[in-house]
Parts: C-alpha cells; structure tokens; sequence
C-alpha cells in the first residue's frame, strides 16, 4: 500500500470510486465498508445543488474528501487505502449501464497499481541506501578498531612511565571512533583530570590509571572528591591493573555515588570487540543504579 498520499493520488480514488459503482448506494455502500461514518455517508447522499438534483457520484467524492481534510489525517488514510484496495482488487469492470464508464474506474486502478509499484521501489531503494550506510559505519568503526587495537597490543610492551600517556590516547581515539563526545586531558586549579566524555546526557569525568599497582582506596576518594566538586558531573575510573580490595567500601557514606570503576579487561574486550563502548556504559550504569554496583562483571552479555 502506499506511503505517501499525494493529491495525484486523491484525484485518481475519486475518479475510480465514482465509475466503479452505476449506482449511488453501491457507491455509499463502499464508503461503509472502507470506514465512512454512517452519518457523513447520509448527510452527503441526501445533498442536492442548486437545482435541486442530488450531486453526481463524483460531486460527493469531491464533498466526501473536504471533510476527510477536515478531520484526523490517519483517518483520511485509513479510508483512501480500503479504496485502494477495492478498486486494485476488483476483477471485472462491466459497465451497468450503457452509460457506465467503468473504463475510467479501470485505468484509475492501474494508475494506483503503478504508484503503489514506485513507491515501493522507492522504499527498497532508501532502504538499501540505508543498509549500505549502516554496513559501511560498521566496517568503519572495524576498520579503525583494528588499528586501535594495534596501537594497545604495543602500548603493553611500554615502559611505564608511557603507559599512561599512550593509554589517554588510545581512550580518545576509542570515544572518537565509537561517536562518543571527549574533552582531551585538561588541568584546572592544579587539578589534573584525564579527560572527560559526554554520553546520554551526563558528562563523565575520566580517569586513567595504567600503572603496575593496582588503584587503592585512597586514589578512588580523590577521584571521587574531584567529581563531587562539579556540577551534575558523574566519573568513570579506568585502572588498567583492577582495584585493590575494599576500594567500594571506602567511598564516601551518605553521598551520592557518582563514579565507575572499570579496569584492563572492560577496556580490552571493547578494543577485541566483544562489545561497544556503548554497551559497556549501559551495563555499567544499569548495575551501578540498580544493584548499587560499581564494579560490573567482564562478560556483560551473560
């Protein structure tokens, strides 16, 4: 059926309705069965012109559709489809009447048969335009995961001291390819902060910490007191060596908790592949609101 209702279509129902039917109340009939108001039916058969003679059938599918104008457009639509249907279902188009020009209702039915016919090569045609875009976005996004994850597998073999800065590169470029807004590293009032994200809304402060030890409680609480400072700010921590134990614990009591604690393998998996970003931040936000977790599992699709 068809998508859009253009005039050119409107014209043609009204053309094919009205020669389809010699008589007016087969014609009203079909106006009921494609879901005319009973009311609307009568009150537009019983009209009559300035003569006094009752409209044509094309006059009242002239009135008929001035009031489909007037009231809800998925109405409209509803009504014109089950004319549609009538006139590209109908079989034989005898005349009744040696003045019954059914050659009208028939061409009106082939014109709609053509425009349902383009309109719908028109829809697989956006549809295939869409596909290819969605398949070349994610071979994209593959093509530049590949690389990134090229760069992590030789950040590994870095001294140190470099780690770090290799790590808040590979985070950026991670945001970046996944269509996920960030700030670079940045320093305010002798705060330095590793960068920061924007996702559903909320801005994420972000640190990252790839060091041999693993992050303690007392890194967390500073991390913490940096988020608790700004506005409506939330925080993700990424230690790439995991948390020692009790980090939960030793945040703050009676506060809102504002912060993710991620490590190495939440970071890997979505660099291997496993999962997006996306849905790494979903899990981890669903876990930290429902159940108070801030710590989530490796394998989110458990």
């Amino acid at each position: 059926m068809f998508d859009v209702f253009t005039e050119e279509i409107e014209v043609t129902i009204k053309d094919g309705i009205a020669h389809l039917y010699w008589y007016k109340g087969d014609l009203h009939k079909a106006w009921l069965r494609s879901g005319v108001d009973s009311a609307l039916c009568n009150e537009i058969a019983n009209q009559r012109n300035e003569d006094g003679n009752t409209l044509t059938k094309r006059q009242q599918m002239d009135i008929l559709y001035q009031r489909l104008r007037d009231s809800d457009y998925d109405r409209r639509l509803e009504v014109s489809r089950n004319f549609v249907r009538i006139l590209i279902e109908h079989k034989t188009f005898v005349p009744q009447d040696k003045r019954h020009r059914t050659e009208v209702a028939e061409r009106a039915a082939l014109k709609l048969k053509e425009i349902i016919a383009q309109q719908e090569k028109d829809r697989e045609y956006r549809e295939s335009i869409k596909r290819k875009a969605q398949k070349a976005s994610k071979e994209d996004y593959h093509s530049q995961l590949l690389k990134l994850r090229e760069k992590f597998v030789a950040a590994q073999e870095k001294e140190p001291q470099d780690k770090g800065y290799a790590l808040e590169e590979i985070f950026v470029d991670l945001m970046r390819i996944s269509h996920i807004a960030v700030e670079e590293p940045f320093r305010i009032k002798g705060e330095q902060i590793d960068g920061g994200i924007k996702y559903d809304g909320h801005y994420y402060l972000i640190e990252l910490k790839w060091t041999e030890s693993k992050a303690d409680p007392k890194e967390i609480g500073s991390f913490f007191y940096k988020v608790d400072g700004k506005l409506d700010a939330r925080g993700i921590i990424i230690s790439m060596n995991g948390y020692t134990s009790g980090v939960v614990e030793s945040l703050p009591r009676g506060k809102e908790l504002k912060i993710l604690l991620l490590d190495g393998n939440h970071l890997a998996n979505v660099i291997f592949g496993h999962y997006t970003f996306q849905e790494l931040l979903e899990h981890a936000i669903s876990q930290a609101s429902l159940k108070a977790n801030l710590y989530c599992a490796h394998n989110i699709k458990s």
